[in-house]
């Protein structure tokens, strides 16, 4: 009973080029600050490691983690400097979501909505088999007609889920399901609004139907879709364990291009989409040239036209709040340690690369170069962009890892070892902590109720058996059995 009220903590080493995560689970009784450096000190310790040779730190952004004079990584850095902190990119990339589903009020005025109708249309068992009893018939007709096409894995049965402002990529899901599934909704709610248990349920499902027929939510709805959908495609991308510092800096700065790109140029496409969707589901359909009216204030005159208030009143303010918070959240990106970084870019011929630049960069880390190696380094990395340039095997290279790699292949970190050690320390910025949260949840599935009494040891197994499925499979069943048969622990139970 003890070990539930206990927080669970996980440690990730990530090797230097290698795509390698180990995790390490303890226990601790407290998650301060301070509680976490003493914990993470006796896992050192019991492992013969240091903090002295720590040079990345990355947390998810919650204060006793990121807090600047207190925080555990302001604890680290006063023992180690280089231990440079980089805020998980996937985090930051949530927070920016969940601020434009709440600062700007259209926007949140919709997701309350959503959030609403989830509860409506999900509120008991038969409502969900409705709308997937509704979505089959649907989907069997139009196989019938031709409309759709079958084969494997499409026409995937679907279901509603709610948002939630932790779970990464559950505001798109959430509206990607709702618009697939909209007329089995409408169903839903038309059958609640005649057989509702109460006079107030029943009052809840018809405004739905009627806020969910205006062409105002159909607009936000696919706003939201089309921001949200270009964001998921950034998230899925951040959570790649092969993923370098230099490949999401600019993975971030050309989704930001792509959203100023929307608010130029992408009114009509837009556009275009919302009115068949409406015309797909009998939705009345606005005038872009008619005067606005708010169906919040029906007779007050607004003097704007219905162009004007979806252009410049919806669709920009929400593109220049995502763009705001994009600058805001990914401040990392224009740090003078991820400036330098950009110089070890292999693209088009090593054209970002500046001497000066990775120069400072070998500055940051007093640890690993000491003014003597500076001064073999200036000299090696003269050899070494020559050297690189001349070859043709580093001619297609786009990102530092596959520069790593391919340093390795080639026996060139054999012959410039400062340079390769300079790019080893790039390449252990951590990005995103997916591998660490998705270790959270396979503890879950790991430690169940049946299993709260499981020991450290042995959950630490398991978890890293469910996590790191790819490696074990590389292990044969012989030397697994070989193994086992070499054991002399007297207390099992079976000889294989």
């Amino acid at each position: 009973m003890m070990e539930r009220l206990q927080e669970q903590m996980v440690v990730p080493q990530k090797s230097s080029v290698l795509d390698l995560v180990v995790l390490y689970e303890f226990h601790v009784n407290e998650t301060s600050s301070s509680c976490l450096k003493s914990n993470i000190d006796q896992l050192f310790a019991k492992y013969g490691l240091s903090l002295k040779q720590v040079r990345g730190q990355g947390y998810d952004g919650a204060s006793n983690m990121r807090g600047e004079f207190n925080g555990l990584r302001a604890l680290i850095m006063r023992e180690n400097s280089s231990a440079y902190y980089i805020h998980c990119f996937a985090h930051q990339l949530q927070l920016v979501i969940v601020a434009v589903a709440k600062k700007n009020d259209d926007v949140s005025d919709f997701f309350d909505m959503v959030s609403l109708l989830l509860t409506v249309a999900g509120a008991s068992c038969k409502r969900k088999d409705m709308i997937r009893e509704s979505q089959q018939e649907r989907v069997s007709k139009a196989i019938g007609s031709g409309q759709l096409s079958s084969g494997t894995g499409l026409n995937q049965e679907q279901s509603l889920q709610r948002a939630g402002d932790t779970r990464w990529s559950s505001h798109y899901k959430t509206l990607k399901r709702l618009n697939s599934l909209f007329p089995d909704v409408i169903e839903v709610l038309q059958y609640v609004s005649k057989e509702g248990p109460t006079d107030a349920k029943r009052r809840q499902a018809r405004g739905l139907i009627d806020y969910l027929k205006d062409f105002d939510f159909v607009f936000h709805l696919h706003l939201m879709l089309l921001i949200l959908g270009h964001a998921n495609s950034l998230a899925l991308s951040l959570q790649r364990k092969d993923k370098d510092i230099l490949e999401a800096i600019l993975e971030v700065k050309l989704t930001k291009q792509k959203f100023q790109q929307i608010r130029d140029d992408g009114w009509d496409s837009l556009l275009e989409t919302v009115l068949s969707f409406c015309e797909e589901h009998g939705i009345p359909k606005l005038d872009m040239e008619q005067e606005y009216i708010d169906r919040h204030r029906p007779r007050r005159k607004t003097n704007r036209t219905n162009y004007q208030h979806y252009r410049y009143d919806c669709l920009n303010p929400v593109i220049d709040l995502q763009l705001a918070e994009f600058s805001d959240r990914f401040n990392e990106v224009n740090s003078e340690l991820l400036t330098h970084v950009a110089a070890f870019n292999p693209k088009n011929s090593f054209d970002a690369f500046k001497l000066e630049s990775l120069m400072e960069l070998a500055k940051l880390y007093p640890a690993d170069f000491n003014s003597r190696q500076l001064k073999d380094l200036s000299g090696e990395l003269g050899f070494y962009i020559d050297n690189v340039r001349a070859d043709e095997r580093f001619a297609n290279l786009s990102t530092i890892s596959e520069l790593g790699k391919l340093m390795v292949d080639t026996k060139k970190h054999l012959g410039f070892p400062l340079v390769y050690r300079l790019l080893k320390l790039v390449l252990v910025l951590p990005i995103a902590t997916a591998s660490v949260e998705r270790s959270f949840s396979a503890m879950k599935i790991v430690k169940t109720e049946l299993r709260n009494r499981i020991g450290d040891q042995f959950m630490n197994d398991c978890v890293v058996s469910l996590v790191e499925k790819e490696f074990l499979d590389a292990i044969p069943n012989d030397d697994v059995i070989m193994r086992f048969q070499k054991m002399e622990d007297r207390t099992r139970r079976v000889q294989l």
